[in-house]
Parts: structure tokens; sequence; C-alpha cells
């Protein structure tokens, strides 16, 4: 099977994917988000992170119906897309919203404990894009896989993220952790090492 990268629908995905950003940063220059753009852009790069959480841990579970198999040629590029939105939210956060202001920061870090369960999210997402190549799956060997587990991990901390700050507005939190919950025990009941306990229950 031919690689994504070898593909010729490699341009029309990336432009798809890439589509929320290109409407984020055109709105901008429209000036839709004014006064605040930094509040605007952080709703909503926020959104499309938890958007590309959920359809990485969404991958798996279709890729494994015949059907559509195919659409686990593409995995690797969602994780990437989920990683850079994260980072995109997180420098939006940075550079509009607390204007790098390290006394503004150190005093969100006191105040809004939710941002470490971001920034934790942001970090693994990270490590999985670094170790994503070809070379360093072959270089990890079996603990690739392990590692890459870990996007559970980011997706728990995803929606830790969105339900400590939430004030009065529950949407949001309330869709990803319905969207992500779900996933999550699907992958623990299928684990072998827990397998065996459902079996129990049921």
């Amino acid at each position: 099977m031919a690689s994504f990268w070898d593909r010729k629908e490699k341009p029309y995905v990336v432009l798809l994917f890439l589509l929320p950003l290109l409407w984020m940063v055109i709105s901008l220059l429209l000036g839709c988000y004014f006064p605040d753009p930094g509040k605007a852009l952080m709703n909503l790069s926020g959104i499309w992170a938890s958007v590309f959480i959920v359809a990485v841990l969404s991958l798996t579970p279709i890729a494994r119906v015949k059907t559509f198999c195919v659409i686990s040629r593409y995995r690797r590029f969602v994780g990437l897309t989920a990683f850079f939105y994260s980072l995109f939210h997180l420098l939006v956060y940075l550079i509009l919203f607390a204007g790098l202001s390290v006394s503004w920061i150190l005093s969100d870090l006191v105040q809004k404990p939710y941002i470490y369960a971001g920034v934790a999210a942001t970090v693994i997402l990270f490590l999985l894009a670094i170790t994503s190549t070809k070379k360093m799956m072959k270089r990890l060997g079996r603990k690739w896989k392990k590692l890459h587990q870990l996007v559970y991990l980011a997706a728990v901390c995803v929606v830790a993220h969105l339900w400590l700050q939430v004030k009065s507005d529950i949407e949001l939190a309330v869709w990803v952790t319905v969207f992500i919950a779900p996933l999550l025990l699907l992958r623990i009941y299928q684990n072998p090492r827990y397998k065996k306990y459902f079996k129990k229950i049921s």
C-alpha cells in the first residue's frame, strides 16, 4: 500500500485540515474578532484542537471496520494536526491573550490551574509528533507503541483542561467528554489486562 505522502489526494487532505486555520486567520484580518481577538481565537483554536484529539482516538476503532480501514493511513497526519492546533492554541494564549507578559503568565499559573492540564496535553502531543516518523518507529522498537499510547493521557488532560475552566457555559466540555469518554472506555475494555475483569462483571 502506498504511503499517504505518495498519494494524489495529499494536497486536498492538507487543505481540508488547514481550513479551520485559514478561516480563523481571514476572520482575524477582517476584524471579526475585535475588540478581543485573543479570547476569540483562544476559544476557536481550543475547539479545533479538541476536535482533532477526538478524531485521533476515533481512527483506531473506525479503521477496524473493513469498509473504513482505508482511513488508517491518515492516523499519523491527524495526530500531527491535533498537535498543530494545540500548539496554535498555546501560542494564541502566550502572544495575543497574555501579550508575552511574564508577570501575567505567572499570575495565571497561580490562579488558573487548568493551564497545567492544557500544557501537559500539548507536551504529550509534541512527544508523539517528533516520534511519529518511520525512523523513530524503528529506533524505539516495541517502546514506540507504548509511548504513543500516551495519546489517551493527552485526551484525559484535554477533558480536565476544559472542565477546570468551566464557569457557566459547559457546552464544549460536555460535548468533548461525550465523545472522548466512550473512546477511552473502549480502549480500556479492549486491553487484555482489563478485559477479563469486564467479563467477570458481565
